[in-house]
């Protein structure tokens, strides 16, 4: 009998750990980067470090999606903090960046590493009216494509990047599983005189549809609600 209680058990830790393993989620686009810790964490483990310098003034949040993971982020984040908003949009309309394994963006971004300070490496993207000089904070929501920021939203950045010198820049990053640190690099890039909050927002593409106590916790540690 006691033998047949062990059998039992084993195989009630079996299937338990097999059915909280996640398939691997949709993403804003393919990954190629090894998943890594978004943020630093303290002693005790926990990433949820304050920012030591809490932000006042006007907010603008600026984001490109293509899957909507990115959108979704954004919509609910906007339900706590008062901000305005700029969608970015490419110039270039219907096309299927999924086709070919994603082969347009791929090669959008090839374009960007292999001349970042050429104007003619990043695609075109709808004109963009926004008085930059209004804004204390500027929150940048970007997905992930191929270790990378997506491209449109570095056309944007790469357009006006110098006017948010001195600026507050918080960073969103939507991707699947891997690390985000090239996106943050792509940021400081493009806005080299920003005062970057960290640590960055990471949301995995999984943990979109319930990212609201995420979104929450990081605008509180950035000072940007109370």
């Amino acid at each position: 009998m006691k033998k047949l209680f062990y059998i039992l058990l084993a195989a009630g830790l079996f299937f338990g750990f097999t059915f909280c393993e996640d398939d691997e989620p949709v993403t804003d686009q393919p990954q190629t980067e090894t998943p890594e810790n978004g943020g630093e964490d303290d002693e005790n483990g926990n990433n949820d470090l304050e920012n030591p310098n809490p932000v006042e003034g006007d907010i603008l949040v600026v984001y490109y999606s293509y899957t909507n993971n990115t959108h979704t982020i954004v919509t609910d984040l906007l339900t706590q903090v008062e901000a305005d908003v700029v969608r970015i949009e490419p110039a270039d309309k219907g096309l299927d960046y999924a086709a070919n394994n994603y082969a347009i963006g791929s090669a959008l971004i090839a374009a960007i590493r292999e001349n970042p300070n050429d104007a003619s490496s990043y695609p075109a993207i709808d004109p963009v009216e926004v008085e930059l000089e209004n804004y204390a904070t500027v929150i940048v929501a970007a997905p992930l494509w191929w270790s990378n920021m997506a491209a449109p939203l570095q056309t944007f950045l790469f357009n006006h990047g110098s006017e948010m010198a001195g600026k507050n820049i918080g960073l969103v990053v939507s991707s699947a599983s891997s690390g985000i640190s090239g996106v943050e690099a792509d940021a400081k890039r493009l806005i080299p005189d920003g005062n970057f909050l960290t640590p960055s927002l990471w949301i995995r593409s999984s943990q979109t549809s319930n990212c609201h106590a995420m979104t929450a916790e990081w605008l509180e540690n950035m000072g940007l609600i109370e």
